[in-house]
């Protein structure tokens, strides 16, 4: 798996978020606009917790699982990142920070090539 399209819980699209090869347990991932973000989500709470800054590299935990893939990683802004893809090639995604969070779902386009 080396890219995952993230969307707002509405189903708007927000980002791209890829992955390096090869499959390792430490990976690292970085954001993407999604061509087809509009300027509302953007600018919505999701899309300022996504894209805080400029596009930053971070480290990423991958594991493979019984149902599919489990991402995780912490922004430059202590944002905790929880991506989950099943075997159907979809999932969720879900950010933290101390008791605030938001959540969206999340899928993979080109599946998970082993």
């Amino acid at each position: 798996m080396n890219m995952i399209v993230l969307m707002t819980a509405a189903g708007a699209p927000l980002a791209m978020l890829g992955l390096s090869t090869p499959v390792t347990p430490q990976r690292s991932c970085i954001f993407m606009v999604h061509p087809q973000i509009t300027s509302i989500v953007f600018e919505s709470k999701e899309g300022k917790i996504v894209f805080p800054d400029r596009p930053t590299e971070y480290p990423c935990s991958y594991a493979r699982t019984k149902g599919g893939a489990d991402i995780a990683f912490t922004n430059q802004n202590g944002w905790r990142f929880e991506v989950r893809i099943g075997r159907g090639d979809e999932g969720t995604w879900k950010a933290s920070l101390a008791d605030d969070a938001v959540s969206g779902r999340a899928f993979s386009p080109f599946g998970d090539q082993k």
